[in-house]
């Protein structure tokens, strides 16, 4: 819109934003009527205008979609929610277990240790293993790419 003067741009900006008054709409029409180039940048703003319009407006989704949305919401919560219980009580019974290990006189300090050994070696190893597979996920490309 280089071509045309400052008021020219106004009242087209105007007409576009639908903001123009009575005589500000007769000056823009006479300008339309008599001026190719003021017509012509007047088209292609007004074309600009509603291509840009048409192309930001959203549809709202139908309602399977959004029963879809929230269903998956749902699950995602019972689901965090049931594994949050789950490793409450299995936190629980572990401690539990440690107690009742180290209290109760059930069989040799030997025996004991030889248990302890075991289940140490066992948790070290699932350690190991979880945080190599979380150091991977980081990385592999393709991890993001699987529904889980």
């Amino acid at each position: 819109m280089a071509e045309l003067s400052e008021e020219q741009q106004i009242l087209i900006s105007g007409y576009l934003d639908g903001e123009l008054d009575v005589d500000a709409r007769r000056r823009l029409e006479a300008l339309l009527a008599r001026d190719p180039v003021f017509r012509r940048e007047f088209d292609a703003m007004k074309t600009l205008v509603v291509g840009t319009t048409e192309a930001l407006r959203l549809d709202d989704p139908p309602e399977e979609v959004w029963d879809t949305f929230l269903d998956g919401v749902y699950n995602r919560l019972e689901r965090k929610t049931g594994w949050v219980v789950f490793i409450a009580g299995l936190v629980a019974l572990v401690l539990y277990g440690i107690y009742a290990f180290i209290v109760y006189d059930w069989g040799p300090a030997l025996v004991k240790l030889g248990i302890a050994a075991g289940v140490m070696g066992l948790v070290l190893l699932f350690i190991s293993v979880l945080r190599q597979r979380l150091e991977v996920a980081k990385t592999d490309r393709y991890s993001r790419e699987v529904q889980r």
